[in-house]
């Protein structure tokens, strides 16, 4: 714990900085007067930290503290925007985005349904998303829509409508979305998760469920998976003049 507490405090006061590579094993050794176990056992703290990372014959290097990317949440939606908000995102910080993704018809569980307002086992079209940023996995995604309102429309296969992004989808059949909101949690990532993302030991998620509202009416909801080292989420918030309080 020492020597875990030791390189901790110079990676957080600068001294060891992004990048930089940590002593070797024998370094440390020969440093602290301890065994190599223990080395190991100082280094795989911070490694469970997500403080630093292990490169296969390389050695361990210092991770970059500072998240990548900015989610600043009060713009995502403010202009309609034609495509998604991790595209848009992503683009306007300068990166090239990219996404894969899979569609197929199922039915809605007993938690979809009760956030899209309908009977669980009804008919509803999901997505499954993974978005890059130049060739880095930055987030996953599920999405899920009610058929009811989709089905035979031309916007029926997200991915294949006539424009992208949910709310420029939905304005083409007449759904004009109101408002959207947001819940976030952090917790530690699913094993599926924490490889479909390349993300590193220690290191948790921000997920956020997602619903597009249309006034009272749900249309379309979405589990999102984000790495938290690599988002700041940014929030900017009005206060009211208080004349008009």
């Amino acid at each position: 714990m020492q020597i875990g507490d030791d390189i901790r405090s110079r990676i957080l006061d600068g001294s060891l900085s992004e990048g930089d590579k940590l002593p070797s094993e024998t370094e440390l050794m020969s440093d602290y007067g301890v065994s190599r176990i223990v080395v190991r056992m100082a280094v795989e703290v911070l490694e469970s930290e997500g403080l630093v990372t292990k490169r296969q014959g390389k050695g361990t290097f210092v991770r970059p503290l500072k998240p990548l990317y900015r989610r600043i949440v009060g713009d995502l939606y403010s202009d309609r925007s034609t495509s998604s908000p991790v595209s848009s995102s992503t683009r306007a910080a300068g990166h090239v985005p990219e996404s894969e993704y899979q569609t197929r018809r199922t039915t809605s569980t007993k938690a979809v349904a009760a956030r899209l307002k309908i009977k669980p086992g009804s008919p509803v079209m999901r997505t499954n998303y993974r978005f890059f940023a130049d060739d880095d996995p930055i987030v996953l995604s599920t999405s899920y829509e009610p058929l009811a309102l989709t089905r035979s429309t031309p916007i029926e296969q997200p991915e294949a409508s006539p424009t992208t992004g949910v709310i420029a989808r939905m304005d083409l059949i007449g759904q004009h979305i109101t408002h959207v909101i947001e819940e976030v949690i952090a917790r530690a990532p699913r094993p599926y998760e924490f490889d479909a993302l390349n993300m590193a030991s220690g290191v948790p998620v921000f997920a956020i469920e997602r619903t597009y509202y249309v006034n009272d009416t749900p249309v379309e909801t979405a589990d999102i998976i984000i790495p938290a080292d690599r988002y700041i989420l940014h929030y900017r918030i009005p206060i009211p003049d208080p004349k008009n309080t």
